[in-house]
């Protein structure tokens, strides 16, 4: 059924017979007797054959609906058993936050071209509320990330860093750095939007803080966020990694401690189940060196406070 299901999918698309059976290699008899075959298996009608071009039928939007979802699913299938039947992957999906994503990939694509032999890497930034949306639907196959993923059934996270968050002032701010109170009366907050997981973190400390501050922008990449403190009208609340490809690309900030209460977020690689073998631990472990480097490059005077625990058992 599933063959009559495709032949079905590229007539309702091409509205025509013939040219959905050239497009598929066989003849127009063989594309007209699978329709048949399966209107009667359904005990429907697909196709108003009484006009030109042929048009779908209700049942027929209907399957072609569902069939939309069950091509997909079938796909799905295939690259997985071919995964599980080649010797290496043939290739990488994954997803990567946004804010390390320059400073990570030319070192994932050297472990996953040269160490690990898979032949194609593709890559995806985006937000850590992406990533479990894109792991579930099989659109990735790892994800570099933040959040909660480590408590879900059929996820295996494998930590790289912990690291806290910083306060981000304009360069030539002369200000007083130890008083939140002080600074708010001079610059305003830029913030990621609270339907970000970073924004709905801040927000929460900072109402645990009882801090209501000024606020003057808010974004959805730490780019954007960045990019306010640099006006010099604003600050930010920021960890290292969500920092450290605007410093890589010689943005100049002033950082310093939080002036109140401390937070902390983890990065680490998550993957749907333990099909992929040791793989997700190796990108964890090469994370975890690739960031304490960059961290140690830019930001040495908070290098210390970020806590790595991939990078111990380096990959040879």
């Amino acid at each position: 059924m599933f063959r009559a299901i495709e032949v079905f999918m590229a007539v309702a698309d091409m509205q025509q017979m013939t040219a959905a059976a050239a497009a598929l290699g066989i003849t127009q008899s063989a594309a007209s007797q699978h329709i048949g075959n399966l209107e009667a298996a359904l005990g429907v009608r697909l196709f108003d054959r009484s006009s030109r071009p042929m048009t779908l039928t209700h049942q027929g939007e209907v399957l072609q609906r569902h069939g939309f979802r069950m091509l997909n699913v079938v796909e799905d299938l295939r690259q997985d058993l071919r995964h599980l039947q080649a010797s290496s992957l043939p290739m990488l999906r994954i997803g990567i936050l946004a804010s390390i994503a320059t400073t990570l990939t030319p070192g994932l694509f050297r472990l996953v071209r040269e160490r690990l032999g898979v032949p194609e890497l593709i890559l995806s930034a985006g937000l850590a509320s992406d990533h479990q949306a894109a792991l579930n639907l099989r659109q990735i196959d790892v994800a570099i990330t933040s959040g909660q993923f480590v408590a879900m059934e059929g996820h295996a996270a494998h930590p790289v860093l912990d690291e806290p968050f910083l306060l981000v002032l304009p360069e030539d701010y002369d200000g007083p750095v130890d008083d939140i109170d002080a600074i708010a009366a001079r610059l305003s907050l830029v913030r990621f939007g609270a339907d970000t997981p970073v924004g709905r973190r801040t927000d929460q400390h900072l109402q645990r803080c009882r801090l209501d501050l000024p606020r003057a922008m808010e974004a959805d990449r730490s780019s954007m966020v960045v990019a306010g403190v640099m006006t010099g009208k604003c600050f930010a609340i920021l960890t290292p990694s969500l920092l450290i490809d605007g410093l890589a690309e010689g943005m100049n900030l002033r950082l310093a401690p939080l002036p109140f209460a401390g937070f902390r977020r983890g990065i680490q690689v998550v993957s749907r189940d333990e099909s992929l073998g040791d793989i997700p631990a190796r990108l964890a472990r090469e994370c975890a060196l690739i960031m304490q480097a960059a961290v140690a490059r830019h930001m040495p005077g908070f290098a210390d406070q970020v806590v790595y625990h991939a990078a111990a058992n380096p990959d040879h």
